[in-house]
């Protein structure tokens, strides 16, 4: 049976919060970084991340799923996280999973859904670490995003509850999320819900004409943006697990 222990990771802006799984087996594991979506947190909707953690923990991956500085139990506020703030986030993680004991620093994976996979694209783009990539329902198109929104004061804007600030906004839409992806020399899973109603199909054929050969797009039809139904989720954890155990190998 996997082991699964709560973790406090010292980010650059704060004290970053989450669970580690490990594997039941001891020795070199092959680890997964999981990045949560926009106002979303390691467990995400319907505890999304949690049974996919489980499954790849059951599989002989050492998975890490920690929520962002302003989401969920980590330290800060929501209005003061961005982009760069989560990538700075995510790059401390790989730090913190690759000095692990029994964790093979080699065979590191990071898995990222909607903004959380926009994330990890930028990621893979600079850190030669990644050496997997899967994204579900990534964005990888500012420009299609957040659209009319409301102003809460000269220099903050109010999405789904929460107050996120122009400054956010203003780095989000200068993203060129699928040239960075160009410098990702390793290969990348992209799982697209053909009924997702957040990220637009066209954001999913983008990520693939930037990774080209090294792009694996795989479609659930029916799906939407979490992928909530348990035979969605089956495909999708069944897919990805079996996509990383070629990538990065598993012990069972």
């Amino acid at each position: 049976m996997s082991r699964i222990s709560p973790v406090e990771i010292a980010g650059p802006l704060g004290t970053l919060r989450g669970w580690l799984h490990r594997p039941a087996a001891d020795g070199p594991a092959p680890a997964v970084v999981m990045l949560h979506g926009f106002t979303g947190q390691h467990v995400e909707q319907d505890r999304l991340f949690v049974q996919a953690a489980r499954v790849l923990a059951g599989l002989g991956f050492a998975v890490l799923r920690v929520d962002f500085y302003g989401s969920g139990d980590s330290d800060g506020d929501f209005e003061q996280f961005s982009i760069q703030t989560e990538l700075d986030d995510a790059v401390g993680l790989l730090d913190w999973i690759a000095a692990q004991p029994g964790i093979d620093p080699a065979r590191i994976g990071v898995l990222g859904l909607s903004l959380g996979g926009c994330v990890a694209a930028l990621l893979a783009g600079q850190d030669p670490r990644v050496k997997a990539l899967v994204l579900w329902n990534a964005v990888s198109l500012p420009a299609t995003h957040f659209g009319e929104i409301p102003l809460e004061g000269p220099d903050a804007y109010v999405i789904g509850g929460q107050r996120v600030s122009a400054a956010f906004l203003d780095a989000f839409y200068q993203l060129d999320v699928t040239g960075r992806l160009r410098d990702y020399p390793g290969p990348a899973l992209i799982v697209r819900g053909t009924t997702d109603d957040v990220v637009p199909e066209p954001e999913a054929h983008a990520l693939k004409a930037a990774l080209g050969d090294r792009g694996n797009l795989l479609l659930i039809e029916g799906a939407g943006h979490t992928f909530q139904h348990p035979a969605w989720r089956e495909m999708l954890f069944r897919h990805t697990a079996d996509w990383l155990r070629t990538h990065l190998g598993a012990g069972s």
